[in-house]
């Protein structure tokens, strides 16, 4: 994970205008996790712009990429035999413990 940026990194200017209201929230936002306004915002927006990529990135595919996908969903599933297994032995177990109750260790 990339270092913590120095003040001498933040060079970069961000400005917007807003509602009071919303100016309001987002200082009292801002305060209830003991940052400064500009701190909380960029958090805020850098956690979103994170989710943003990986989901767009995650939805991207190349024309042969796509027409590999479209194949292999046409394909009739194949059982796999220790999935299988696995998944009684899971229904098993979650149904001995919904009679027997929640077990304390």
């Amino acid at each position: 994970m990339p270092a913590e940026p120095t003040p001498a990194d933040r060079t970069a200017r961000l400005n917007m205008r807003i509602a009071p209201r919303a100016l309001d929230t987002i200082r009292r936002a801002a305060a209830a996790q003991q940052q400064d306004v500009s701190s909380f915002v960029l958090g805020a927006a850098m956690e979103r712009a994170r989710a943003v990529l990986v989901e767009e990135g995650a939805l991207v595919l190349t024309a042969r990429e796509a027409a590999q996908l479209d194949e292999a969903l046409d394909q009739d599933p194949r059982v796999v035999p220790e999935l299988a297994t696995l998944l009684r032995e899971a229904r098993a177990l979650r149904a001995r413990a919904s009679v027997e109750g929640p077990t304390r260790v």
